[in-house]
C-alpha cells in the first residue's frame, strides 16, 4: 500500500527585497496510513511552510519544488490543481490561529457546511446534520443551536475545536 504522504527533496523559496530566501531545503518524509508525525522545531525553521506546501497554500510569489510529492497516491509535485482537488476530501489543515482562519462575517454553520455542499453536493440539511454531529463530537455544547452564531461568540478554545470540526467535514 502506498504512503498517505511521501515527500522527497521539498524546497520552498520566498521572495524578499534582497532576492529569494531558501526557507525550506531538502525535507524528506513518509507517512503511512494510521501513522502520526509530529514536527518540532524552533520558530521560523519551516514547519508551517512545509505543511502549507503539502496543501498547496503557499503565499503569492513563493516557489515550491520537490523531487517527489505524493498525497494519497497522487503525484502533486508539479500539479497544484491536483492538490486543490483533494482539499477537504483527502486532506485538510487545521490552522493554528482560528481567529484569522474563521471568517467573522459568516456564521459558524455556513463556514462548516459550504465546502461539503459544493464538493460532495450534499443538501444543506445533510451538511448541517454532519456539522452538528462534528461540533458535538469536538465538545461544543448545544451544537445545533450554535450553528447560527458567529466566531466571536465562541471562546478561543471553542473556535479551535470549530476548526477541527471544519477539517473533518469532508472526511479526509
Amino acid at each position: 500500500m502506498s504512503p498517505v504522504l511521501d515527500i522527497v527533496g521539498l524546497r520552498v523559496e520566498l521572495p524578499t527585497e534582497h532576492g529569494r530566501l531558501h526557507a525550506v531545503r531538502g525535507v524528506d518524509l513518509t507517512i503511512a496510513a494510521g501513522e502520526t508525525l509530529s514536527v518540532v522545531g524552533e520558530s521560523g525553521c519551516g514547519k508551517s511552510l512545509t505543511a502549507l506546501s503539502v496543501m498547496g497554500l503557499l503565499p503569492r510569489g513563493a516557489r515550491m519544488r520537490a523531487d517527489r510529492l505524493t498525497v494519497a497516491g497522487h503525484e502533486c509535485a508539479r500539479n497544484r490543481r491536483a492538490l486543490a482537488r483533494m482539499w477537504g476530501r483527502e486532506m485538510a489543515i487545521i490552522f493554528q490561529d482560528p481567529t484569522t482562519a474563521l471568517n467573522p462575517t459568516l456564521t459558524v454553520g455556513r463556514q462548516l457546511t459550504e465546502g461539503v455542499i459544493l464538493t460532495e453536493r450534499l443538501t444543506r440539511a445533510l451538511a448541517t446534520e454532519r456539522a452538528v454531529a462534528l461540533l458535538d463530537r469536538v465538545g461544543i455544547p448545544r451544537a445545533a443551536d450554535r450553528l447560527g452564531q458567529y466566531p466571536h461568540e465562541f471562546s478561543g478554545g471553542q473556535r479551535q475545536r470549530i476548526m477541527i470540526a471544519m477539517a473533518l467535514m469532508g472526511r479526509p
